[in-house]
């Protein structure tokens, strides 16, 4: 009877794992096909090619949140598509307010985010006032009532958590992209997306070209990395494309062009730096499981409290507390500065290497103990300046002291001294013979 039991429950357990694979693959197969169908529709051909025009990613966004729309129309308003559905609003067949707070009140039951819903509902906005629907932005504000986002401080790191997570990553492509991050402060995708023609190895410090197309701004950019992170680099280069940096002067076109961080092949062209960041994400979390970092936001399960982004808001703090600056670090993030703020190239790069490098060091030791010797000096420093200010200082109460006790002997052999100015007392008197000053 117990096996009899036994074997019933592992043939249903079975059949679920079945039946929700199934399911699974259902849902995908129809997603799929409303992709492909609202591709061939006219309307959002225009946009789609339209927005592709200014980023890829953000291209992949909006057809996303076109998929949830049209899933929507056809089932509030059958018959219609998010083609003519488009007809309907201009004629006012359909008030586009009540159709867009209808459109989150579909999205909530989703599972998704309170972020990515008003997301999806900015691209569907942004659709429909392409395809000339006006929406008044205090109307829309009234009428369409959006979830709010709750909002948390994001959680800090220092160098000694970056210098456990180093430690504890032993993949060498991974440690040589984390240490790029954490003294460059590239954007994850943007560290990807490096060439090795875009490493200046003769600069000191190492420089980087960051390509315009990949940065948010859309502007290209040259920043620093340490000392560290070059060696790091130029050794994972070296093993990667089998080839000697010391000894080669022009590095062979088809590695220039190469992905600093692929490892496949160069002939295979299909290497992206989204591929390159999926991988690395995933052994990223890995690392940060071994550390017991991988805790999980408050009401998001699917992030992370610390993530690749950390590295960069590392950078950002840490250069803005040194002595370089708040206004370097916006510039040297690639954020948007004050105009005023120039500086030459070579003023930047010795600006970096003199204030900003030794706290973006984390596994070279020489460098931390150097650091660390510095900084003793300086304290000692400051010690021995404040021993000789307090001896100075002691040295005047006594002076101040001997010259009283001398004023009030004064005083008492010739009372009519007493109504004199204290400066009086303190110059004449001193001066003069006891003889002369009782007379």
């Amino acid at each position: 009877m117990r096996r009899f039991i036994g074997r019933n429950i592992t043939s249903n357990s079975i059949y679920l794992e079945s039946l929700h694979a199934s399911l699974v693959f259902k849902l995908a197969e129809e997603t799929t096909k409303i992709h492909r169908h609202i591709e061939t529709l006219p309307r959002v051909q225009q946009f789609m090619t339209s927005k592709a025009r200014g980023s890829i990613s953000h291209n992949i966004s909006y057809k996303t949140a076109l998929v949830y729309l049209q899933q929507f129309v056809v089932i509030n308003y059958g018959g219609s598509n998010i083609d003519t559905i488009i007809d309907s609003i201009n004629s006012d067949d359909i008030d586009v307010y009540r159709f867009l707070n209808e459109f989150v009140a579909y999205l909530q039951p989703k599972k998704l985010s309170q972020v990515t819903i008003n997301q999806y509902l900015n691209s569907t906005k942004s659709y429909l006032q392409y395809h000339d629907v006006d929406i008044v932005p205090h109307k829309f504000k009234k009428r369409v009532i959006l979830p709010k986002i709750p909002r948390e401080d994001e959680l800090p790191i220092d160098q000694d958590d970056i210098r456990n997570i180093l430690l504890q990553c032993h993949n060498r492509r991974l440690k040589t992209y984390l240490l790029v991050l954490a003294s460059g402060g590239l954007r994850p995708i943007e560290a990807c997306a490096l060439r090795v023609c875009d490493i200046n190895f003769d600069r000191s410090p190492t420089e980087l070209h960051i390509q315009a197309k990949y940065t948010k701004t859309k502007r290209s950019r040259d920043i620093f990395i340490s000392d560290e992170a070059a060696r790091w680099l130029k050794e994972w280069v070296e093993y990667r494309f089998g080839i000697d940096l010391s000894k080669r002067k022009n590095v062979d076109r088809r590695i220039g062009d190469s992905l600093v961080f692929q490892v496949y092949n160069i002939d295979i062209c299909n290497t992206t730096p989204q591929s390159i960041y999926k991988k690395l994400v995933e052994q990223f979390h890995n690392v940060l499981v071994a550390v017991n970092f991988d805790q999980r936001k408050d009401g998001m399960p699917q992030r992370r409290k610390i993530t690749l982004h950390s590295f960069r808001r590392f950078v950002k703090t840490t250069i803005s507390d040194s002595p370089a600056g708040s206004d370097y670090s916006e510039w040297f993030l690639g954020h948007k500065k004050s105009s005023y703020y120039v500086k030459k190239p070579q003023a930047r790069s010795e600006k970096y290497a003199r204030e900003c490098m030794k706290y973006l060091t984390f596994l070279d030791y020489s460098t931390l103990q150097a650091t660390g010797k510095s900084t003793e000096a300086k304290i000692k420093e400051l010690e021995k300046v404040n021993q000789i200010m307090g001896q100075k200082h002691e040295q005047e109460i006594q002076e101040l002291r001997e010259q009283t006790k001398k004023i009030m002997m004064l005083i008492q052999k010739n009372p009519k001294l007493a109504r004199l100015k204290l400066e009086v007392l303190k110059t004449r008197p001193l001066k003069r013979k006891e003889g002369s000053i009782n007379s």
